[in-house]
């Protein structure tokens, strides 16, 4: 089930095609992991962008966007996420 079909985080996956879903076992991110994707995106000097909120057979994945596919790719093996696009 996907968060509504409205607003930035939709925008945000048409803008930005290439999106790396990460599931989260808790249902929020911990503060150590969003520390470290911080530090990722200012490492790298791109602007964070979520995508929607998903929940699969009771597990929910957040989504990141990017513009281009080598950071998205990087991204998913920093943080073992699932590349969809």
């Amino acid at each position: 089930m996907l968060q509504p079909k409205s607003g930035r985080a939709v925008r945000n996956e048409r803008q930005y095609p290439h999106i790396v879903e990460l599931a989260v076992a808790t249902g929020e991110l911990d503060v150590q992991l969003s520390r470290r994707i911080i530090d990722f995106h200012k490492f790298r000097q791109v602007e964070a962008r979520h995508g929607r909120r998903v929940v699969r057979e009771s597990q929910i994945y957040y989504r990141w966007c990017f513009s281009d596919l080598v950071t998205a790719c990087d991204f998913a093996e920093r943080f073992g996420g699932q590349l969809l696009g």
